[in-house]
């Protein structure tokens, strides 16, 4: 089994054709305008070129858990990951000694 994970493609998907929206609400203005504006400036990519990569992920012999769709997913996972680790990395000794580990 694997957990398909798609980015952005170039369809009417969250266009004003597709996406409707209702007034909301105004404490969440703001956001909404962030989230919408992040939207518009993804790169989308071409839904024909998908079949191939998901015959291609059906057919192998070990395929994977979870499996990225596009170039944008990952460069950002990298950094969210990186980040956790730098958090991580800096709490290590405390971690450790929850465990009666030093160092």
């Amino acid at each position: 089994m694997t957990l398909i994970e798609p980015g952005a493609y170039a369809t009417e998907f969250s266009s004003p054709v597709s996406f409707k929206m209702s007034a909301g609400i105004d404490v969440y203005a703001e956001l909404r305008q962030q989230v919408m504006g992040q939207l518009s400036g993804v790169k989308r990519g071409d839904p024909q070129a998908t079949a191939h990569a998901v015959l291609h992920l059906v057919d192998a012999t070990d395929p994977p858990l979870r499996f990225f769709l596009g170039n944008e997913n990952l460069p950002q996972v990298r950094a969210v990951y990186a980040e956790r680790l730098t958090t991580w990395e800096a709490w290590e000794a405390l971690s450790n000694a929850a465990q009666g580990q030093t160092g």
